[in-house]
Parts: C-alpha cells; sequence; structure tokens
C-alpha cells in the first residue's frame, strides 16, 4: 500500500493580497470578447484597470 508523503503546498489559490477578501463576479460576453479579454491579461488585466479607474461624479 502506498503513502502519501507530505507536502508544503498550502490548498487552494493564494490571496491575491493579504487581508483582501475577494468575491467571484460572473459576466456575460461573447466568445470573441472572452478570446479579447485572455490576451489582454484575463482577471489581473481586469483588476488593475478597475483599480486604476476613476468613480464617476454623482
Amino acid at each position: 500500500m502506498a503513502t502519501k508523503q507530505p507536502t508544503s503546498r498550502k490548498p487552494g489559490r493564494p490571496r491575491l493580497e493579504e487581508g483582501a477578501d475577494t468575491v467571484p463576479v460572473t459576466l456575460r460576453m461573447t466568445t470573441a470578447q472572452r478570446e479579447k479579454l485572455a490576451k489582454l491579461g484575463g482577471p489581473p488585466w481586469v483588476r488593475e484597470r478597475i483599480d486604476k479607474a476613476k468613480l464617476p461624479k454623482e
């Protein structure tokens, strides 16, 4: 019977920032838009754009 070797890897996805919680967001887009998003950088690209964007005036 084989035994599992202990591993130093932590389970799950690592946090983006220490102390920052994340939430899943679902967006609907066309296949072409999804492919373009992947080429642009995917989720990190979207997060960067959101962080840089200025909020509209109310």
